[in-house]
């Protein structure tokens, strides 16, 4: 889905998958997980740590992960239920 470029029938097609789903799809697996571990990668590199397997077995990157990954997840959710929300009004006007 394209940012403003969305047609009638891209989004006939997105709202019969139902606003839950889009919401799970675009707020937090495209928006909350990715960005997530951008947060991860970017404090790693700043502390001067190594990105490697170690990190599997460090409960305090899983907490970070964790608390990023909700955080961004709800920020991403409410950015995407703002979207449909617009796309709502954008095709309601047409009918």
């Amino acid at each position: 889905m394209r940012a403003g470029n969305t047609t009638r029938d891209e989004w006939e097609q997105i709202k019969a998958g139902g606003r839950t789903r889009f919401l799970l799809l675009f707020g937090v697996l495209g928006r909350g997980i990715p960005m997530a571990l951008v947060f991860l990668i970017v404090f790693l590199y700043l502390e001067g740590r190594p990105f490697d397997a170690s990190l599997l077995a460090d409960p305090k990157e899983w907490l970070r992960f964790l608390l990023a990954a909700a955080l961004f997840s709800i920020g991403g959710i409410a950015s995407s239920y703002a979207r449909w929300r617009a796309m709502e009004v954008r095709f309601e006007k047409e009918d």
